[in-house]
């Protein structure tokens, strides 16, 4: 373990969550996941190209624990038409992802909520073309957590539109994509896969 990863590791409380609420806490984690970008670029682009829309579509994208808006920067760069939504539930990630989108001022705005709590979604007004997450939905911990998040997600779906995950495969890949299932959604599939990270893009459809 580098000596960047053991300071990021203090940082983490006891029960094993990050402190989002933490603005040195969260431009350090940033940072570090600016080195990790280069390694994305596929599975962002394998998400990309199955979002069941043209390139040049007006469609409205919801990114769930976007963070700093790593991959909404990625979907807008590609959808030059769409707009999106950012959602998280630290103050911190929205202050820094709306510096760092500021190239894509008017086309995205963040909300804030805690998707670890049932209700989450209610801030939402909208349904959306494509519900996408990324690294983020693994951290509540908590299988019957995860389950919920899929199943408000589904509601914020437009018919033929569909909901796509880039996280840990983690309680594992068979159980995921049942929870998707069982929320209501159709042709479910793990699209891409690094076994070495255990890690994929997966999701599904709403018909």
């Amino acid at each position: 373990m580098s000596a960047q990863e053991v300071a990021m590791e203090k940082l983490v409380d006891p029960r094993g969550s990050h402190e989002w609420s933490s603005d040195d806490y969260v431009n350090r984690w940033a940072e570090r996941q600016d080195t990790r970008e280069p390694e994305r670029e596929e599975p962002f682009q394998l998400l990309a190209d199955t979002i069941p829309a043209a390139k040049d579509a007006r469609i409205k994208i919801l990114d769930v624990g976007a963070g700093y808006g790593g991959l909404t920067r990625f979907l807008l760069e590609r959808f030059p038409n769409a707009t999106a939504v950012c959602h998280d539930g630290s103050e911190e990630m929205y202050k820094l992802g709306s510096e760092r989108m500021e190239p894509f001022k008017g086309r995205f705005n963040y909300v804030l909520s805690d998707f670890s709590k049932p209700g989450w979604s209610k801030v939402m007004k909208d349904q959306f073309e494509a519900v996408v997450s990324s690294i983020a939905i693994h951290n509540v911990r908590g299988p019957e957590i995860i389950e919920s998040i899929y199943n408000e997600i589904y509601a914020l779906v437009k018919p033929g539109g569909c909901f796509l995950n880039f996280d840990r495969l983690v309680p594992s890949e068979e159980e995921l994509l049942g929870y998707l299932k069982k929320a209501g959604f159709k042709d479910v599939e793990c699209f891409w896969q690094n076994d070495a990270r255990k890690r994929g893009v997966f999701g599904g459809f709403k018909r």
